[in-house]
């Protein structure tokens, strides 16, 4: 068994996927297009699964990390303080950036919609 995917509903389909795209260096991998509907999209990294981003009119809710449910999306990095400065060249400061007592580095940030992303260095 693996992974196949995880989905996001957005505001903001497009500009979600730009922004993974743009930011974190994901590709678009599928478009599915239905007419009286913005698009849904399907990113990919390397390897891993997908992330689906899905259309919605709802408003986001805040969430904590140890609430109960999803909490996060973990990215594995290899160059955490390269990518810690190219987020800070777009506004984007990481939290709770730590080493953790098993050897690895880890910080939080969101994306545009709210969602919170963790950065692994193992």
């Amino acid at each position: 068994m693996r992974l196949e995917h995880f989905g996001i509903y957005a505001k903001d389909t497009q500009a979600l996927a730009d922004w993974y795209r743009d930011v974190l260096g994901f590709r678009v991998v599928r478009t599915l297009e239905k007419e009286g509907r913005p698009p849904i999209y399907f990113l990919a990294v390397d390897e891993g699964g997908e992330i689906e981003i899905l259309p919605t009119s709802e408003t986001h809710v805040e969430r904590t990390l140890n609430q109960g449910g999803f909490s996060h999306i973990g990215l594995i990095i290899d160059d955490f303080e390269g990518m810690e400065t190219k987020l800070q060249g777009r506004g984007i400061a990481l939290e709770g950036v730590r080493d953790t007592s098993n050897g690895w580095k880890i910080g939080y940030f969101a994306d545009p919609e709210g969602n919170t992303i963790e950065l692994v260095r193992r």
